[in-house]
């Protein structure tokens, strides 16, 4: 279940949910679903997370009155080609969604030739999307904007807690600490992995990020929101590399 919507943590009208997903009025955003991964997986791994996925996003709607969902990137996962399970689950993800409400999405790195699977449903694949005054783009290429939601990074957080140690998805943001900068956003807001199979990197132990984006900022200009049961705010990156 997803827990009450005062779970949340909020950024102006920006709501990042337990659900893995950031809201913004009847708008939610969603990244790195990366359907059909199963079958690029070595050895045999069930086919499971395309009705976890559904299930999920079906929670969103319902829990906070979304009538558009947007995919930022990385909806399918093989890079080379289609592959069937792909083709399979990205009609099944669609045709449930616009059940919903309304689908739009962006080009991840991942996504070279989904285009011609949206095609069969009038879907555009987007390289940018204006919400706003947020840019929703993936992530994977620098961008000129002020305000940027971006995925690609997988973020996660690693708690160790004597013996064992806890993994969460995280969302992070990042501020800019000199105002506006030509060479960067002014803030930036990274979306965790929607795929249950991607359990992330954790940003406690990386030192250099996938996206260029992310790695215009220096540590002590990201915070970490720790995902479980609510949205937990964790604190600054660079103090939590001296402490966890």
């Amino acid at each position: 279940m997803i827990p009450l919507i005062a779970e949340v943590a909020r950024i102006g009208n920006l709501m990042m949910i337990p659900g893995k997903a950031v809201v913004i009025e009847d708008i939610a955003i969603i990244s790195d679903l990366h359907l059909g991964i199963e079958q690029s997986t070595p050895g045999s791994v069930p086919r499971l997370q395309i009705r976890e996925i559904v299930e999920a996003v079906e929670r969103i709607f319902d829990a906070y009155g979304i009538k558009t969902l947007i995919v930022n990137g990385d909806m399918k996962h093989e890079f080379s080609q289609n592959m069937p399970y792909e083709w399979d689950d990205v009609r099944y993800f669609v045709e449930n969604v616009l059940e919903l409400g309304s689908l739009r999405v962006v080009r991840g790195n991942h996504d070279n030739y989904l285009a011609a699977i949206l095609s069969r449903y009038d879907i555009e694949l987007e390289k940018t999307i204006e919400i706003g005054e947020w840019t929703i783009c993936h992530g994977y290429e620098m961008i000129e904007a002020e305000r940027v939601i971006i995925g690609h990074e997988h973020p996660s957080i690693r708690i160790r807690s004597g013996y064992a140690s806890y993994t969460y998805p995280c969302f992070l943001r990042a501020k800019s600490m000199e105002g506006k900068n030509e060479q960067k956003p002014n803030e930036v807001i990274v979306l965790p992995a929607f795929s249950p199979m991607i359990s992330g990197s954790d940003v406690i132990s990386t030192f250099s990020f996938l996206s260029p984006i992310l790695n215009s900022f220096s540590a002590d200009e990201i915070e970490v929101y720790a995902i479980e049961d609510r949205v937990y705010r964790m604190g600054n990156l660079k103090e939590l590399r001296n402490i966890v």
